[in-house]
């Protein structure tokens, strides 16, 4: 395989995707027509996972309607992995094939909320919220590749490279009780096409009480994934920056409008099918290699690599994201440490007592919120008596230290005293917690401010 075909790297994967590739292909058995076929199909299944993922998840909500909950996600709710429990969820499919669209946000009064622009090929485009444009209210024009037309006055632009675009939307809500008062917000959530608007209309959003049910997202398998990959690439024309490494597809037959089950020879065929199988070993090695990195740098987190959002040719490293955070924030929205273990290298399991401490003059520093989150082994909600599945500089009642010191007790069982002020319960089993740094300071995007070590008690 040509080096384009692979990409770039960052540093949490620098020379894997290659040596990698390498042991895959000392491994096949095949002849040299099927070979070259699986070596390209693992590249093609790297390269694909990303944007077939995104296509997959915005087809579930009609185009161009703004759909928005205006309740916080529960225990019950399993429609996405690892929800936060600070806002409500705001998602709409923006198809701009017809043209541009026109986003209308209210005024929030200086209440966080974040409207996240994404590309067919998860990249963040553009963002509209409190951190780029201000709380008042707005009018923003989503705008297709191609298009040189007039924008009304007081539109502002925002480019995208692919007329598919994911819109991913988060508001705050403190707790259930502040609702009915988000609601109103919500509802001003829209998305009308361009010349409508300019007629005066504007194209109602949709506000449900709660979550409904979806179905999982499962990627095709075998030759019928890289068929939907030639489909996807068809209609959501990849980047020009991405032109050598198509062509090193096409040699195995995947391409745009390409359907490799039906076009190909029977070697390029068992070629693909074996990359098929294999593809998401690749992945899962990479999540691995990129977790491992992540850990030794940040106190035993998992913190998101600064390429997230903003992938260029860096093939792996997207497909990492898109297996752990599809839709994930830039950092300089949101910084998202994510715990599986202890400051030893553990796992995180309901046996054991764990201590979060962050010292005096050291808590999350950030511009808009924090939250710390507890969720079960597969990644949900954790229900617990209490009613609280995450803590942070919202929770009523926490405690200081006499040092000014701050401790969150992270445990199955009640603590004893003024700790339970300060507690998130676990569950019995394996858990995660996730903690979430809204409009981090620049201290968390240098790595001079590291989250503090979850440590287990004696």
């Amino acid at each position: 395989m040509p080096a384009c075909a692979l990409g770039t790297s960052a540093a949490d994967l620098r020379g894997f995707y290659a040596a990698e590739l390498a042991r895959a292909e000392s491994s096949f058995r095949g002849g040299r027509e099927a070979r070259r076929a699986f070596s390209a199909g693992l590249a093609a299944y790297t390269y694909g996972v990303p944007p077939l993922s995104v296509g997959l998840t915005v087809r579930r909500f009609p185009a161009n309607t703004v759909i928005s909950i205006a309740k916080l996600v529960e225990p019950a709710v399993q429609v996405v992995v690892l929800p936060n429990h600070d806002t409500a969820y705001t998602v709409a499919q923006l198809d701009l094939s017809g043209g541009p669209l026109i986003i209308d946000v209210p005024d929030t009064a200086g209440r966080y909320y974040v409207l996240q622009l994404l590309d067919a090929y998860s990249n963040t485009v553009g963002y509209i919220g409190r951190r780029t444009t201000g709380t008042e209210a707005g009018s923003f024009a989503v705008v297709p590749p191609g298009f040189a037309g007039a924008l009304p006055a007081g539109v502002s632009r925002i480019d995208s490279p692919t007329a598919l675009v994911w819109l991913l939307g988060r508001t705050l809500v403190r707790d259930e009780t502040e609702i009915p008062a988000v609601m109103p917000l919500l509802a001003g959530y829209t998305a009308t096409p361009l010349e409508r608007w300019a007629a005066g209309e504007r194209r109602p959003s949709l506000v449900l009480p709660a979550f409904p049910p979806l179905p999982r997202i499962f990627l095709p398998r075998g030759l019928a994934f890289f068929d939907s990959l030639g489909t996807y690439l068809r209609d959501n024309p990849p980047p020009a920056r991405d032109a050598c490494a198509l062509r090193a597809f096409a040699a195995a037959g995947i391409g745009p409008g390409r359907a490799p089950s039906v076009e190909a020879s029977p070697p390029v065929r068992a070629g693909l099918e074996a990359a098929g199988r294999y593809g998401p070993r690749l992945l899962s090695a990479a999540v691995r290699r990129s977790n491992a990195y992540s850990r030794g740098r940040n106190n035993g987190w998992l913190v998101q690599p600064a390429y997230v959002g903003r992938y260029g040719r860096n093939y792996l490293g997207r497909a990492v994201v898109a297996r752990m955070a599809l839709g994930a924030n830039t950092r300089e929205e949101t910084v998202y440490p994510l715990g599986l273990t202890d400051s030893r290298g553990r796992p995180l399991g309901g046996r054991h007592r764990y201590r979060l401490r962050f010292e005096r003059g050291q808590l999350p520093p950030v511009g808009a919120f924090w939250s710390l989150t507890m969720y079960d082994d597969d990644g949900y909600l954790y229900p617990n008596p209490l009613g609280r599945y995450a803590i942070g500089d919202r929770t009523s009642g926490l405690r200081r230290g006499r040092d000014g010191s701050l401790t969150l007790f992270i445990q199955r069982r009640r603590p004893a005293g003024g700790a339970a002020s300060n507690w998130l319960p676990a569950p019995a089993g394996r858990f995660r917690v996730a903690l979430r740094l809204y409009e981090p300071r620049r201290s968390v995007l240098s790595g001079a401010w590291l989250p503090p070590p979850l440590v287990r008690a004696k």
